[in-house]
């Protein structure tokens, strides 16, 4: 029988990462006062066969550590590796005491998906992989509904992209329209008119989602799609294009990435209520990158948010990025600095054109990028 030992601390991603890796018979969970409820998390998302048991050290005694080690040692038989990626230091020197006295396996996981084995510190790549839902789920969270951006309609992305023209060639009839949309229909589409017809000429026109919008008779933007005004009065159409970026950058790489788009969270598993959303969410291997699209006015509430959730739903060792479709005031940018947020952001309003553009490439930048 394969015998797993963990040392449980702050972390939790290491800790399953490692019994799915590794696959044991049965897992022995050395826990705190502060740890004893993460295995609560990790044991509904293991399979049935595997077997668990759960003893509680002090933190900082590294003797009682090692007699629990000892006791796993003698009372079972077969192959036994310590997962001491975790805990506290003596908690670690008490299980190694025992790893050396017993000559076990120990190994330890980087954040870079690699297992160091502690008896010859030699290095390789793990074979296993976290999904989104395995991260949140360990973070303590609930899905309430997200989307995947592989399925992203073509039809979504093209009228995203037709509006991003119509907002750079018609920038004073676009400032119009969402004014109106967010003072007299209190950013709510279901209070939108049907039609309206503004002083100066401008006139728009929606039915079933679809939206046309004229200034004295003349086109400006036809979008005969039925997701049109989502798209456009609710911004929906800069998350698209920011979603279908992040989704080409994914597709390059050796193994492609989950990535989805408008993320609901609920508060707990009774409470059917959203709490927050997340416009893209990235699995960037081992940890989550959280991506806010702003597609209008950003402010410092708006960063602050940002924090909360990478914080709530993806731990310390997650990323964020605030990704505006307009440039950003310096204090701002210092403020994203500051709370380690990556921003992706034009530096003048003439970039904005061909901006989205170079997203792939700043990914390949913060992919690789630890959170310290």
């Amino acid at each position: 029988m394969n015998h797993q030992i963990v040392i449980l601390g702050k972390e939790i991603l290491s800790v399953y990462h490692g019994i799915k890796e590794f696959g044991p018979d049965m897992v022995h969970f050395v826990c705190t006062e502060e740890t004893n409820q993460l295995p609560d998390r990790i044991l509904p998302l293991l399979p049935s066969s595997i077997q668990h048991k759960i003893y509680h050290v002090q933190p900082y005694d590294a003797r009682t550590v090692a007699q629990v080690c000892e006791q796993i040692q003698k009372e079972n038989e077969g192959f036994f590796a310590y997962n001491l990626s975790e805990g506290t230091k003596l908690m670690t020197l008490g299980a190694i005491y025992i790893v050396r006295k017993y000559q076990a396996k120990a190994f330890y996981l980087t954040p870079n998906r690699e297992i160091v084995h502690l008896d010859t510190l030699e290095k390789e790549l793990m074979h296993t992989t976290l999904e989104n839902h395995e991260i949140v789920s360990l973070s303590g969270n609930h899905l309430a509904e997200y989307h995947n951006a592989k399925d992203l309609a073509e039809a979504d992305i093209d009228a995203s992209a037709s509006i991003k023209n119509f907002v750079e060639q018609h920038p004073k009839e676009h400032a119009r329209l969402q004014k109106f949309f967010g003072i007299f229909c209190r950013r709510d589409l279901i209070n939108l008119p049907a039609s309206k017809l503004f002083q100066d000429g401008l006139r728009y026109k929606q039915r079933d989602g679809s939206l046309f919008i004229y200034k004295e008779n003349q086109p400006l933007l036809r979008l005969p799609h039925t997701n049109a005004c989502h798209l456009y009065f609710e911004g929906r159409w800069w998350e698209t294009l920011v979603a279908n970026q992040v989704r080409i950058w994914s597709n390059k790489q050796s193994s492609p990435r989950e990535v989805w788009q408008s993320v609901l969270f609920q508060s707990n598993k009774q409470d059917t209520r959203t709490k927050n959303e997340v416009d893209v969410l990235l699995n960037n291997e081992l940890k989550l990158m959280f991506i806010e699209c702003k597609s209008g006015y950003v402010s410092q509430n708006d960063i602050y948010k940002i924090d909360a959730v990478r914080e709530t739903y993806g731990g310390d060792i997650s990323q964020a990025v605030l990704a505006s479709y307009y440039p950003i005031a310096k204090d701002l940018q210092d403020k994203c600095a500051d709370l380690q947020i990556y921003l992706f952001a034009p530096q003048t309003a003439d970039q904005r054109i061909d901006f989205i553009y170079t997203l792939p490439d700043r990914l390949d930048e913060w992919s690789g990028a630890l959170i310290l």
